[in-house]
């Protein structure tokens, strides 16, 4: 489901969902900001998803159910289709604590990057996507936050090793990423 969508023009940029026409889906999306970080030397643009946690009709799901956040072109002029750049799954606040508890006991069994600002971390209301591309990159593309599940966001993968767009390597890093962002209950 569908989230919020944005124009990118290649540099920081923050939209709040009253000031787009027809954004649809759950109650309590507040907005997105869009930042570009350098981090180990390398560039990410950085996604905020801001929600309202305090809106009446609020989707509670929204704070920890698998949300991606993705940039697309807008397609070749031969044939339309659009070409994803980059796509990645937000963090939530109980994947950010179990980071920050390794970190604390000096462990890092749990790939991520904990974001802690005055020594704290983000309040559950807002949701972080650290995307591997440059955001002057993202010049003429959209942004499209939304709404998934862990069976799509494992499909997306294996559909991907399958065309051979990523290695083995990168599937198995991938699922567990997933695996760590979303565990699978326990029976």
């Amino acid at each position: 489901m569908e989230l919020i969508s944005i124009p990118l023009a290649g540099g920081p940029t923050q939209v709040m969902a009253q000031d787009l026409p027809a954004v649809t889906g759950p109650h309590g999306v507040l907005g997105v900001d869009v930042a570009s970080r350098a981090i180990d030397g390398h560039h990410w643009t950085v996604v905020q998803l801001l929600l309202d946690d305090d809106h009446p009709l609020f989707d509670r799901t929204l704070l920890d159910a698998p949300v991606v956040a993705e940039v697309r072109t807008h397609g070749h002029a031969d044939c339309g289709t659009p070409v994803t750049l980059a796509l990645e799954p937000f963090d939530h606040d109980a994947f950010r604590r179990q980071l920050a508890a390794e970190h604390a006991a000096g462990e890092a069994t749990t790939r991520g990057v904990l974001v802690r600002t005055g020594g704290q971390l983000p309040p559950p209301y807002v949701r972080l996507a650290f995307l591997p591309v440059e955001l002057a990159e993202t010049a003429g593309a959209d942004l499209l936050v939304r709404q998934t599940t862990v069976a799509e966001l494992v499909a997306g993968v294996e559909t991907a090793y399958a065309k051979g767009d990523i290695t083995d390597d990168d599937r198995r890093a991938l699922l567990i990423t997933i695996e760590q962002r979303h565990p699978t209950p326990a029976a």
